[in-house]
């Protein structure tokens, strides 16, 4: 008996000392075993399960890499050119136009789509100072639509990841007819919801707010404040955009930091940070870097002017701000660097009364003759012309959400009275037939019997 306890205890003693030699060459959360401190914890083995576990979802959604980049041919590639430097030349009109002390956003994209459609009820010299001022007095209308068609279908079916909407309408007066033309390009070349409407009747006003709440995601809500009898029509763009980051903020890093503003105020703001490689350029007048959504198929440009510098120095006006920048600094290639990139989450809406003094200013001769306007099979004498454009924008840790909905309103301007006398003849009366110029009366009349 002894002797059978004495073995055991041998036999315990080498099991101890084998597995002691073991853990000596044993790594745990990156050190060696026998450089632990006493104060580094020491991970766990979780137990196994006694049944299999059902295989858990995949960390990506199934729609992630799915991008397919918008193709051009060599015409439309060379619109796309012209209107990209459009877009900067507007942004730039409205940036040194606007009301001091508010931030603002518009959406090229929508006013291009909706000038598209509006240059096909165009001629003469009016159709051809509209193209003027977005740079494409080269290019026929029917270039123009194709582009138009090819561009916003690519970019809608770009990725699946990423949500970017488009839609358009033609709401006009029910007592004007539309030229057969101009409707059929709208809807083939556009996919445009066309339809006559009683603009006299108040409720009008919230059937096209309807369309623009939906087609916005309840983004922008009233675009419409009230129509008459003298709307000719409402021609607009909705466009909607919501993508995440490819890799998020931490939201754990967003800390209250002081933001200063233009009118000299300094304030604390949600500050979002992250550390990343992206292309990146820096000049002596500003800063840019990218920041790209989920997948790469859309991309958030950042644009810091330096200090002291005024900031319409740094808004680029070459048809490509990439390679403008980059050119500068980088020649031949994009840089990619580490960037530590600090930027506010915020929400912000503007409104834009009427875009076309904007591009009056692009272009002074542009001119709106209402003898080039084939809208109607009988055009109106005089008409007043406006393109208002309303935005939204959230940009927050998980990515951002814009939308716009621009709208080419026409109202007829030819001569009314200042006061309308009503005059009903719903009792009895006196007629009389008369001879203009002397005033003879040829017939009297009376009726109300």
């Amino acid at each position: 008996m002894k002797t059978r306890y004495l073995l055991m205890t041998l036999m315990v003693a080498l099991c101890l000392g084998a597995c002691g030699t073991d853990n000596d060459d044993q790594v745990i959360g990156g050190k060696p075993s026998n450089e632990l401190k006493t104060d580094d914890p020491v991970p766990v083995k979780p137990e196994e399960p006694e049944e299999p576990e059902e295989p858990s979802e995949p960390e990506e959604p199934v729609t992630r890499h799915s991008y397919k980049p918008v193709v051009l041919n060599e015409v439309q590639q060379a619109i796309h050119v012209k209107l990209q430097a459009f877009s900067w030349k507007l942004f730039k009109e409205v940036y040194i136009n606007r009301e001091p002390g508010t931030n603002l956003m518009i959406s090229p994209i929508s006013l291009e789509v909706d000038l598209g459609m509006f240059i096909n009820g165009l001629e003469g010299e009016t159709l051809q100072e509209v193209l003027k001022t977005l740079g494409l007095e080269s290019f026929t209308k029917d270039q123009i639509n194709d582009f138009f068609k090819t561009m916003m279908k690519g970019i809608e079916s770009a990725d699946e990841a990423a949500i970017f909407k488009s839609a358009n309408a033609f709401w006009h007066n029910q007592n004007k007819k539309a030229t057969q033309d101009f409707l059929s390009v709208i809807k083939d070349k556009y996919d445009a919801k066309a339809e006559a409407v009683n603009f006299s009747d108040p409720t009008t006003k919230d059937i096209i707010n309807a369309w623009c709440s939906e087609k916005t995601n309840k983004r922008i809500e009233k675009m419409v404040d009230e129509t008459d009898e003298l709307h000719l029509f409402h021609l607009m763009n909705a466009v909607y955009f919501k993508a995440q980051w490819e890799d998020q903020f931490v939201k754990e890093f967003t800390q209250k930091q002081p933001f200063h503003y233009a009118d000299g105020i300094k304030a604390d703001v949600d500050m979002m940070f992250q550390q990343f490689n992206t292309s990146y350029a820096e000049t002596d007048k500003y800063q840019q870097c990218v920041k790209p959504f989920v997948d790469g198929s859309f991309q958030m440009v950042f644009i810091l002017p330096k200090e002291g510098v005024d900031l319409v120095d740094a808004i680029p006006d070459s048809i490509d701000y990439k390679v403008r920048a980059t050119a500068e600094v980088y020649p031949g290639k994009p840089e990619w660097e580490e960037v530590a990139l600090s930027v506010p989450k915020f929400t912000s809406e503007y409104t834009e009364e009427n875009l076309f003094p904007y591009m009056g200013n692009i272009n002074p001769s542009l001119v709106f003759l209402p003898e080039d306007m084939k809208f109607f099979e009988n055009p109106s004498p005089e008409v007043e012309l406006k393109a208002l454009q309303k935005t939204f924008f959230l940009m927050d840790e998980e990515g951002a959400e814009a939308a716009a909905i621009t709208d080419i309103m026409m109202k007829d301007t030819a001569f009314f009275p200042d006061k309308v006398f009503n005059m009903t003849l719903d009792r009895p009366f006196i007629y009389a037939i008369i001879e203009s110029n002397t005033q003879c009366p040829l017939f009297i009349g009376y009726y109300g019997n």
